[in-house]
């Protein structure tokens, strides 16, 4: 046989061998992954807000009448003892008043007694006594108020506290009422007010428990309650605003410090909580999270990020069949891919 036709008979057998050959097919893909069981658990999830802390009794004193004031003894910021003298009015107007209503005070009352004795002689009318009487009366009242004023021409501290605020400052003009001071009783109860919107401010009732972090203090986690819930919302900011009372720190406070508060209803629901890295592709409140399936392959299921409590994510939504979810290599994963559950 010649060269070239042995050839050809060679490449025809081997031709044919190759196409009865099996076809090799490659192994489905299998990921390496860590499970974890979960179950539906009844939380309470906090709410969120930031407030000021300050004392738990403010008030603005001033003085009862107007004057120039004459003498201001603290500074602000200042520790004062209760019945400190704080400040004063110039006297010299009230001084006199006082003077005017005692000597009018003086007349009358010899004018009544000049009537009394003509009455009883029946020399003056019964209404001429009752008038001296009433007039009588009347002057007594104007020294009362006289001196009442001249009382309350300085202002003393009402108890233990600071000066939060000092409004005015000596030889100034002020009028009656106008405050003078803020001032804050010196003790260990505080409050902190915050602010709410209003899809929070329902699951809000007096009485919840709530943890609060201070800038001043870092890392340092303070207890509290909610003392009260506002009814309406604050013009200026359209929140509605809680005040909650802060329980005995040991630590120094202020007026003015600010405090990221955690406020946690009592009223609770139902989620699972599971590790923030297990849900995927989410978007916003939406995610989804992989179940273990009996044939070890995973589902997908859409799930509701309700929040998100530390390094944990609370959801809820068509979770009725999850018993086991994927927590590592969720990333990796699609939906009805076989995985190996390492341990």
């Amino acid at each position: 046989m010649k060269p070239t036709k042995l050839f050809l008979t060679l490449i025809i057998l081997i031709s044919a061998g190759c196409r009865n050959e099996p076809v090799k097919t490659s192994e489905p893909e299998v990921i390496n992954v860590r499970v974890l069981q979960v179950e539906p658990q009844a939380i309470s999830i906090p709410v969120h807000a930031s407030g000021i802390i300050s004392s738990t009794e403010e008030m603005k004193l001033s003085f009862k009448t107007g004057g120039i004031v004459a003498m201001i003894s603290v500074k602000e910021g200042e520790q004062v003892k209760r019945g400190e003298i704080l400040a004063t009015l110039n006297l010299s107007e009230i001084n006199a008043q006082v003077n005017l209503a005692f000597k009018g005070y003086e007349k009358v009352l010899r004018d009544y007694t000049r009537t009394k004795n003509l009455y009883a002689d029946t020399v003056a009318t019964l209404e001429q006594m009752q008038n001296a009487a009433t007039a009588l009366d009347v002057a007594k009242s104007n020294l009362d108020i006289a001196r009442f004023n001249l009382t309350h021409s300085k202002i003393t501290a009402p108890d233990n506290g600071r000066i939060l605020k000092q409004f005015v400052r000596s030889n100034e003009l002020v009028a009656s009422g106008y405050p003078v001071f803020l001032f804050g009783t010196a003790g260990k109860n505080w409050k902190i007010k915050a602010g709410l919107s209003d899809k929070d401010i329902i699951k809000i009732n007096p009485g919840d428990s709530a943890s609060v972090a201070i800038d001043a203090y870092p890392g340092v986690k303070f207890t509290a309650f909610v003392e009260q819930v506002g009814g309406m919302s604050n013009p200026l900011t359209g929140t509605y605003d809680i005040e909650l009372a802060l329980n005995d720190t040991g630590y120094r406070l202020a007026t003015g410090f600010v405090a990221g508060v955690e406020v946690f209803p009592l009223h609770k629901e139902t989620f699972f909580l599971v590790s923030a890295g297990s849900v995927v592709e989410a978007n916003g409140h939406a995610g989804y999270i992989y179940s273990l399936t009996k044939s070890m392959t995973v589902k997908k299921i859409r799930v509701e990020i309700t929040a998100i409590i530390g390094q944990q994510a609370a959801i809820k939504g068509n979770c009725d069949s999850i018993s086991t979810i994927v927590t590592e290599g969720a990333a990796y994963l699609r939906d009805g891919v076989k995985v190996n559950v390492m341990k």
